[in-house]
């Protein structure tokens, strides 16, 4: 099975199953952002971003419906993992905002804007990448994962250099400080997510790659 077959398989192929779930990630990263600077009025934004991440759930659902239907093979498996991945970066925006919506904060911490601000630039480089899929380019995809690599290892510094300063100097409050420790670890998770997707990615073309050259 290679992944022709699995593309003329779907009635929806999963590349526009793939695309439609970043561009639905995309767009609940930025109604985040909203929310960041809309603390006063939070309600609709946090709707908004539920709404988003149910969305996220019905093309995860529904790609993994497709993956059911075709014989288990190594592409398969790789293949699951990388829904699961997509689906995570859109569940780490929802907690993040359900967080919010709990814990009320009365601003944003400036590391929360600057890791959303990083992780919505690597979801615009996986949209580039996923829109060739499936026929991915591997040099393109090592790149790809090269760069995502930064933008993650630039977040850990970010959420290290934040937790320091809370030890080192009385900044907030206790509450405040835990709070904003599980906020900043969700989005500093979702870095992750986002650079495990391009890994998968490459995963998929290297697979390629191997069947086309057999």
């Amino acid at each position: 099975m290679n992944t022709d077959t699995v593309e003329c398989t779907n009635s929806r192929s999963l590349a526009i199953i793939f695309n439609e779930h970043l561009d639905n990630t995309k767009e609940c990263g930025i109604a985040l952002s909203q929310l960041f600077s809309n603390l006063e009025e939070p309600d609709a934004f946090i709707v908004k971003i539920k709404k988003l991440e149910e969305n996220g759930d019905r093309l995860t659902s529904e790609a993994y419906d497709a993956l059911e239907l075709l014989t288990y093979s190594e592409f398969i498996y790789i293949t699951e993992q990388l829904v699961k991945s997509l689906d995570d970066i859109v569940d780490g925006f929802n907690k993040t905002a359900r967080l919010i919506d709990i814990c009320h904060p009365k601003h944003i911490e400036g590391a929360a804007h600057e890791i959303l601000s990083i992780i919505l630039s690597m979801i615009e480089k996986l949209q580039l990448e996923i829109a060739q899929h499936p026929t991915h380019e591997l040099v393109r995809l090592r790149l790809c994962c090269k760069t995502l690599k930064v933008s993650e290892e630039n977040v850990d510094v970010i959420y290290h250099e934040w937790r320091k300063k809370q030890r080192r100097v009385i900044v907030l409050s206790l509450i405040e400080e835990y709070n904003w420790t599980e906020i900043l670890g969700i989005l500093e998770q979702t870095t992750d997510d986002a650079y495990h997707v391009a890994l998968l990615l490459e995963r998929i073309a290297k697979f390629s790659q191997k069947q086309n050259a057999s």
